[in-house]
Order: C-alpha cells, then sequence, then structure tokens
C-alpha cells in the first residue's frame, strides 16, 4: 500500500529534479513561442476571410501539442518510477552488486530509482540467447555505478546494449574458430549509441570483486568520457579546465608505469589513453581503497572525475565484498536492512504492491 502510494505522488507532483524543471522551462518557451507565431497567423488568416472561432482554437491546440510533445518523457519517466520494484531485481541487487549494498539506505532508494529508469528507457537484447533477469539488472547497474555522482545525468549516448552469448571478435562473431577475445565494445558509425558486452565477462565482472575488472563499468566509463563528443581519455565531466593538463600528464606517467612493469592496473590500459580511463575507472570503483593506497594522485583526480568519495565508503566496500555473495530465502534476515525476515519485509510489500 505505502509504495501505491508513493506511485500516485510521483505521478501527480511538479517538476522535481533539474532535468524536469530544464525539460519543463524549454518546452515553455517553445510554447509561448509557437502561441505567439500561430496566434499571428491565425490574425492574419481571420482578415483574410477565415472564421476566428476555427483559427484561434487551433492556435491554442496547437500550443498544448508542442507542449505535450516535449514533456512526454517526463510523463513516461514517472509512470516507471509509480511502479513497484520487482523483488528479483532486489535480490539480484544485495546478491550481486557489492557497490549497492554499501550504500546507505537513502542512496539505495536512489539507486533502484536509477535503475528502474535504465530498464525503463533503454533496450537490452540477449543475442542468440534469452536474457534473464540477473543479466538485464547487472546492465543497468553497469550503467548507474559510474554515474551516481551525477543525479541528474541523463544516458543520452546509448538507446541499446546487445548482450552476448560469449566474448566475440572483430567481425562481431561470437562462435566459430576465430580469435574471440573481446568482452565489450561501445558502438560507432552504423553502431552508434549501441554497446555490446559478453554475459560470462559481464556476471563475472560482478561476481570477482578482487580482480579490479568490471566490463560493463569499463563500457560504461567510455561513455562517460564520450560525454563531449569524443571517447579520448579525457572526460568531459568532473575536472576543470585548470586540471586537464595535470590529468594528461598523470596518465602519461601512469603509462609509463604499466610500460615498466612498476604497476597493478590492468596492462590493456596501454592500448591508449581512452582504455587507460576504462580500466583506471574498473579499479577506482572495484577496489578504491586500494587504489587510494596505491595510487592517491590518480584517486583523488577519478574521484572529481566522477564526482564520487568512495573513500568514505571504502570500508563499507570492503566489509561487503568480504561477505561476498549473499545467499538468502524466506526465513533469512530481510537484504534491506529492517532486522525482518525477508518473508514479512521486502518479499511481503512487493507481493502486496503488485496485486
Amino acid at each position: 500500500m505505502a509504495r501505491q502510494t508513493e506511485g500516485k505522488l510521483i505521478l501527480k507532483q511538479g517538476p522535481s529534479t533539474a532535468w524536469e524543471r530544464a525539460v519543463v522551462h524549454t518546452a515553455r518557451i517553445f510554447a509561448i513561442v509557437t502561441l505567439v507565431v500561430s496566434v499571428l497567423l491565425a490574425v492574419g488568416f481571420t482578415g483574410a476571410g477565415f472564421s476566428a472561432w476555427l483559427s484561434f482554437p487551433l492556435s491554442l491546440l496547437i500550443t498544448y501539442l508542442v507542449y505535450a510533445g516535449m514533456t512526454r518523457k517526463i510523463r513516461r519517466r514517472r509512470k516507471i518510477l509509480a511502479r513497484p520494484f520487482p523483488t528479483e531485481w532486489e535480490e539480484i541487487l544485495q546478491r550481486e552488486v557489492v557497490f549497492f549494498r554499501a550504500l546507505e539506505p537513502e542512496d539505495q532508494a536512489r539507486f533502484r530509482r536509477e535503475l528502474q529508469v535504465f530498464l525503463g528507457e533503454k533496450l537490452i537484447t540477449g543475442i542468440g540467447f534469452d536474457l534473464d533477469t540477473t543479466t538485464h539488472v547487472l546492465t543497468a547497474a553497469s550503467a548507474v555505478i559510474p554515474i551516481f555522482g551525477f543525479p541528474d545525468w541523463e544516458w543520452d549516448q546509448i538507446s541499446e546494449v546487445l548482450v552476448y552469448p560469449d566474448r566475440f571478435d572483430q567481425a562481431y562473431a561470437f562462435e566459430g574458430d576465430t580469435q574471440r577475445n573481446t568482452l565489450g565494445m561501445v558502438g560507432t558509425g552504423a553502431l552508434n549509441r549501441l554497446m555490446i558486452l559478453s554475459k560470462p565477462d559481464l556476471l563475472a565482472g560482478f561476481r570477482n570483486q578482487t580482480d579490479k575488472r568490471n566490463v560493463g563499468v569499463h563500457e560504461f566509463a567510455h561513455l562517460v568520457d564520450k560525454s563531449d563528443g569524443t571517447i579520448d581519455g579525457l572526460p568531459g565531466v568532473g575536472l576543470e579546465r585548470a586540471a586537464i593538463g595535470p590529468w594528461i600528464e598523470l596518465v602519461r606517467r601512469k603509462m609509463e608505469e604499466i610500460r615498466q612493469g612498476d604497476s597493478d592496473i590492468n596492462p590493456y590500459g596501454l592500448t591508449n589513453e581512452a582504455e587507460f580511463f576504462a580500466v583506471a575507472s574498473e579499479y577506482f570503483f572495484e577496489r578504491p581503497g586500494l587504489m587510494e593506497r596505491k595510487h592517491p594522485e590518480l584517486f583523488a583526480m577519478l574521484s572529481k572525475v566522477f564526482s564520487q568519495n568512495l573513500g568514505e565508503r571504502a570500508a563499507a566496500l570492503a566489509r561487503e565484498r568480504k561477505r561476498g555473495r549473499l545467499k538468502f530465502g524466506r526465513n533469512s534476515p530481510c537484504p534491506c536492512g529492517s532486522g525482518l525476515k525477508y518473508k514479512k519485509c521486502c518479499l511481503y510489500r512487493s507481493r502486496r504492491a503488485s496485486h
């Protein structure tokens, strides 16, 4: 009942986020311009003999359609957020996503909303297999983690994620005897706004929390890098103009350390500056405490880039990483931390809300 009430409030509320306010503001401007132009045209048509009873209502209708069309995404998103958060999604987050478990309750609530929006607005398609819920949710979690420091982030750079059953080659083939060593990629050209992920490597990224690797986070870090239009290892967010030079120099030094065998950063980062940024991002989100000790300058820079102070959550992340994958049933303590049994807390509320 509480979740149903919350859903109704979401549908009725006014613009509540910076993104919604920006959309409404732009829509109002276009609507006003449309109204002025259409009224002027209506006056002209009336002078030419057209009926004012037809011209002016038509002007108002056109204005309404412009405003409604431009704010349609807000209404669609509110319907997405008004739905109950599925119990199965919660179980997957609690079992698989250490980043989520280490968050405070209010931040977990925001993580759920971000995940709901991504899954409601983006396509995630299994290629050659039926997509399971775990893969579906972990793909979205990969998108939420790197942008969690930006509450109003919009994933305009992507429309669909294709999940392959295995690694693939340069021709995107995942079967045969070809050299298939690609774990994931962000599409360009004809594949613009697409991402491809290997399912086994996506799952392994969340289930091995000590190797500093997560292909989902890696690929979405590329899209954060692309926020300025180019994937070049120089992200368009987080860094002030004065920090760009020091960042470039830091990347050069860190790549040289890898080249000399004097670094624990993934050697794949030597491919180019863009890949260095992506592998460093994997390290940052999976082992922030270790990065802060071994690479304090890089850790500080990435904290600015992603607008997240993982140093404050390092202890919680280490604790949750030590707990490993959670196993719980109906009689287990609820993963939300309420102290109640799972069947009497989140499982019960979710089932009540869905009926």
